[in-house]
C-alpha cells in the first residue's frame, strides 16, 4: 500500500477582494497621472517656475533710459540675476538705487561692473558709477532670493526716474 506524501497547507492564503472604490481611484491616477506630470514639465520649461519663455521678462522707465531685465519666477536660496540698462550722456557718470525688497529680502552676490562708491541710505543702496565711453551702460546684478513671497522691487536712476517691478519666489 502507497502513502500519500502530499502535505496539507492550513494556512492557505485567501483570496483577494478588491474594493471598487480603490480600483477606481487607481485607474483615475494613471488616467490623469500622466496628464498632470506633463502639464508641469510643460509648464517649468516654459518658465513658470524660474527662467524661461514666461518668466524672463523686461521693465523700463518712462522716458526709455533705464531697462531692467529679470525673471518674474525664481526658487529660493537659487542665484538669479538682473541686467540693468541706462541711456545716459556720453562721459556723465550715473548713481543707481536698489529699493524696495532688494535690500531686506534677497543676498546680493555679484555686482558687475564694480562700482565707484557704495552707500546705504534709507533701505536702499546706492551704487555710483563714473562715466565713460558712449552713453549705453550695463549692470549686471546676481542676486540669492532668501525667504518665499511676492516681492516687489525698485532701481532708481539718479534719483529720478524709478522702474518698479515683480517677482514671485518660490520655497
Amino acid at each position: 500500500m502507497r502513502k500519500n506524501n502530499s502535505i496539507i497547507h492550513h494556512n492557505a492564503p485567501q483570496p483577494v477582494y478588491d474594493n471598487d472604490i480603490w480600483l477606481r481611484f487607481e485607474a483615475g491616477c494613471r488616467r490623469w497621472g500622466f496628464l498632470l506630470l506633463l502639464l508641469i514639465l510643460i509648464a517649468g520649461i516654459c518658465g513658470l517656475f524660474s527662467s524661461g519663455l514666461f518668466s524672463d521678462t523686461t521693465a523700463t522707465s518712462a522716458n526709455q533710459r533705464l531697462s531692467v531685465d529679470y525673471e518674474r519666477f525664481a526658487r529660493q536660496t537659487s542665484d538669479m540675476s538682473i541686467k540693468v540698462r541706462v541711456r545716459g550722456e556720453p562721459g556723465r557718470g550715473f548713481t543707481l538705487s536698489l529699493g524696495g525688497d532688494i535690500m531686506a529680502r534677497y543676498e546680493i552676490r555679484t555686482l558687475q561692473p564694480q562700482p565707484q562708491r557704495t552707500q546705504s541710505q534709507n533701505n536702499s543702496l546706492l551704487l555710483e558709477y563714473p562715466g565713460s565711453g558712449p552713453g549705453e551702460h550695463s549692470v549686471w546684478i546676481g542676486l540669492e532670493p532668501l525667504t518665499p513671497g511676492n516681492r516687489h522691487n525698485t532701481i532708481t536712476l539718479n534719483g529720478a526716474e524709478a522702474v518698479t517691478f515683480s517677482q514671485f519666489i518660490y520655497p
